[in-house]
């Protein structure tokens, strides 16, 4: 049996959402300097820069897509309002993921070099999300480019105007309802 782990998984990857802010990149030394552990703990945990860019990635992935995904479950266009406005809420609650997200490139925290696990794993993560919008497309019977333009785009929109310098403000929550609800009825 190993010894405990000295640190959390949540620790570095705050700290790779700070260099993404600071630096506009992630350099494994900032990395280990900001979240105070060791260049060989973070080899030993996540086996190279790219297996930690990518277990980030799909940490805050996963965190994103399970509250959007229970949001948009009930089928309804409130629903769509209510998975539209996770974003927001998302960037508020939980602002180390999101500024991952925001600020992070797929190409870059996923890239070629990831492990094939979690390449795999963001497929699959993907892949759910996009039968969620294309089953919410379906029941609603909205176009789908209609549906990823409400409940991606004009979420992410709004709050990339206020991250990463500063804080999404609750106000913006009903300009995006406004928005996703025009955009869900109309016919």
């Amino acid at each position: 049996m190993g010894r405990p782990s000295s640190f959390l998984d949540e620790t570095v990857f705050a700290a790779v959402a700070n260099c993404l802010v600071e630096q506009g990149e992630v350099r494994l030394q900032a990395v280990t300097a900001t979240a105070g552990v060791s260049t060989g703990s973070i080899y030993h945990r996540f086996g190279s820069r790219e297996g930690l860019m990518a277990a980030a990635w799909l940490d805050a992935v996963e965190a994103f897509q399970e509250r959007f995904l229970v949001a948009l479950a009930a089928g309804s266009r409130e629903a769509g309002v209510a998975a539209a406005l996770a974003t927001p809420a998302f960037c508020r609650e939980d602002v180390a993921r999101a500024l991952i997200l925001t600020t992070g490139r797929r190409s870059e925290m996923m890239s070629d070099k990831a492990p094939p696990e979690m390449q795999a794993r963001l497929d699959q993560l993907n892949g759910q999300a996009r039968a969620g919008l294309e089953a919410f497309a379906r029941d609603l019977e909205v176009p789908l480019e209609r549906v990823r333009l409400a409940l991606i785009g004009i979420p992410l929109g709004a709050v990339r105007l206020y991250l990463p310098e500063k804080a999404v403000p609750e106000s913006v929550d009903a300009d995006i309802r406004m928005a996703v609800s025009a955009l869900l009825a109309a016919r």
